[in-house]
């Protein structure tokens, strides 16, 4: 039933050529906003408790496994999504998942046992896990088949910015459910999850609505028609590729595309190494400012935390355009290349941030400081699954995605949480400063690893 659910929709009858005029570029406008506000509807509800690790009564450590379960099983969930949302229809899976999640966050905040017991909320933010990863595949799968090679790094740049303005908005509508709860602490905390759970399940209604799977599904040409004056000639053998790759088996995709392809094994593992600077930084912003500064935190209070959480975010949105730019503008369309200049950066701000000086007094260059890391971080971030959907055919995007996402997440944001929380704990900040340095170089090495030449081109390359 649940396979029935999902089964693509099949082919249209072909409109006329007017028609297809007509409605080609409606139909790109509604699915660009739908995976733009769907994903950021995911961002809601999923990184809560590391926006409110300020105010949560607990350790490091503890709120480190509850996250870390999250991460795991979204990482796992990322890439049998994908599998699965390359055989799917994303106009279902998409809203699907959102609601779900939603559904999980409302249980959190109204059940009164869940946020004071470790385990049971591990339990909770496992299948919150879980769920979160069935919004990148069909987001994903959209891109490529509404919006062709030369385009994408545009539409992939306006997508990612949905990361931002969803982890920007999250303290705000966490802080919402705060105020509405009045003066208990422990009633403040559930009503900062019911209260998102409840805005994105009526955004998953909504999505739905507006969100169509392929072109083919509505009576229009596939995009490699539409716009076929955008291929250069050399794109043919992709093409050819592509087409190949629709008539076989997912399990015959991942056996030819997937495990063999070297290049996207090293994207894989640099997306590791950059979710640890990416979640390392921002889901420790909260409690690193809130913490005092004898145990070496920077000394601000608990609300200007939640605050530096969205200053990171924000950043982000500047970083992804510009990084979208800078790779089309002068490194001939190379993620790879515009990800070493992007992780220089964010090496130079990262001893920045831990050489400012603690106290109040300093909170405006912690938050700019943020606000630069958060620019150069997500711009490597917006290129690891935009490059791995390159690496493969259009076919298996879902998969490449998801793979890329599985290591971002069961490695990187593992070791960004659990690990980083007991190193906080045990050895203190500066070694945690330590591994996020060592892991900035490390993502350089595996990031010139993956460059693939062949996939690099100016905007008026015409072979």
């Amino acid at each position: 039933m649940f396979k029935k659910l999902l089964a693509p929709p099949g082919k249209k009858p072909r409109l006329s050529d007017a028609e297809v005029a007509r409605k080609y570029p409606r139909y790109r406008t509604q699915v660009i906003i739908s995976i733009f506000v769907g994903y950021m509807g995911y961002y809601f509800v999923r990184n809560t408790t590391s926006i409110l690790s300020g105010i949560l009564k607990m350790s490091a450590t503890e709120i480190g496994i509850i996250t870390c379960a999250s991460y795991i099983a979204y990482g796992v969930s990322k890439f049998v999504s994908g599998l699965i949302s390359d055989e799917s229809n994303s106009k279902i899976f998409l809203p699907l998942g959102l609601l779900l999640s939603g559904i999980i966050n409302i249980f959190i905040g109204v059940i009164p046992s869940v946020i004071t017991s470790v385990w049971l909320f591990t339990i909770f933010y496992l299948i919150n896990g879980w769920l979160q990863g069935m919004g990148w595949p069909p987001g994903a799968r959209t891109l490529v088949y509404w919006f062709g090679n030369k385009e994408r790094i545009t539409y992939g740049t306006i997508w990612n910015l949905s990361h931002n303005f969803g982890g920007a908005i999250a303290p705000l509508l966490a802080g919402a459910g705060l105020a509405l709860a009045g003066n208990d602490p422990l009633a403040q905390a559930r009503a900062a999850y019911w209260f998102p759970g409840i805005v994105v399940c009526i955004m998953a209604v909504i999505i739905y609505f507006i969100q169509e799977d392929t072109p083919e599904s509505v009576g229009l040409p596939p995009i490699e028609e539409y716009k076929s004056e955008e291929y250069r000639e050399s794109d043919n053998a992709k093409l050819e590729e592509d087409a190949a790759a629709v008539e076989m088996s997912m399990g015959e995709i991942v056996k030819k595309y997937i495990l063999p392809n070297t290049k996207l094994m090293w994207s894989s593992l640099y997306a590791a190494l950059v979710y640890i600077l990416r979640y390392g930084i921002v889901s420790w912003t909260p409690k690193f400012l809130a913490t005092s500064i004898q145990d070496g935190g920077k000394g601000i209070t608990a609300a200007a935390g939640m605050g530096g959480f969205s200053f990171f975010e924000l950043g982000g949105i500047a970083g992804m355009l510009i990084a979208g730019w800078v790779s089309a503008k002068l490194f001939k369309n190379s993620k790879p290349l515009t990800n070493v200049a992007c992780l220089i950066i964010t090496l130079i701000l990262l001893v920045a941030y831990w050489f400012i000086p603690a106290g109040p007094e300093y909170m405006i260059w912690d938050f700019a400081i943020l606000i630069g890391l958060g620019a150069s971080i997500y711009g490597p971030v917006m290129m690891v699954g935009l490059y791995a959907m390159e690496l493969v055919p259009k076919a298996a995007a879902g998969a490449a995605a998801g793979l890329s996402g599985t290591f971002s997440y069961v490695g990187g944001a593992t070791v960004a949480t659990l690990v980083i929380g007991i190193i906080v704990d045990h050895l203190g900040w500066g070694v945690a400063f330590i591994v996020f340095g060592i892991s900035g170089i490390a993502a350089i090495i595996c990031t010139l690893l993956s460059r693939d030449k062949s996939l690099e081109y100016w905007e008026d390359d015409k072979k």
